[in-house]
């Protein structure tokens, strides 16, 4: 009897200091403000006009600039490796709420030939971000992992 009271006084003041993670003021998410970069493969359906090229390498920049809550304001350069041009497309996002680890980005193309929207799902653990896409509307997918760059 005395140790289920223990228990539930022990309880009681955990949560009276706990703080939650709450979407207002961003507590418990990542601070992920920063230019991330990462290489992978990138596959097409055959409906896409890249079908034919195969897998192709590619590097991605993906910039989170802002975080508002759990929300998330991002910008993702990517190229084909050996090109020179960025393909530059604009993504909101949030974090989840149940997982603060876990996000989901949407984005939109702005410049380039090669533009898609698409969906990011990821997860930030140990310092590297881990994202898959899927394009579907181009038919497009693809993981990375992506490290932080140094400030410059």
């Amino acid at each position: 009897m005395i140790q289920f009271l223990a228990r539930g006084i022990a309880l009681s003041i955990a949560l009276t200091f706990a703080t939650p993670i709450t979407a207002d003021d961003g507590s418990g998410f990542p601070q992920i403000v920063g230019t991330w970069h990462g290489t992978y493969l990138v596959a097409f359906a055959k409906s896409n006009p890249n079908h034919d090229k195969g897998l192709l390498r590619t590097e991605m920049e993906l910039e989170i600039t802002k975080l508002d809550g759990n929300l998330i304001t991002a910008t993702n350069r990517w190229r084909r490796i050996g090109e020179t041009e960025w393909i530059v497309e604009e993504a909101m996002g949030t974090f989840s709420l149940d997982d603060p680890t876990r996000f989901v980005l949407a984005e939109a193309g702005i410049s380039g030939d090669d533009v898609s929207s698409g969906i990011f799902n990821g997860v930030y653990v140990d310092d590297v971000i881990m994202v898959t896409y899927a394009g579907p509307g181009t038919g497009v997918a693809f993981a990375a992992q992506l490290v932080k760059k140094d400030q410059e």
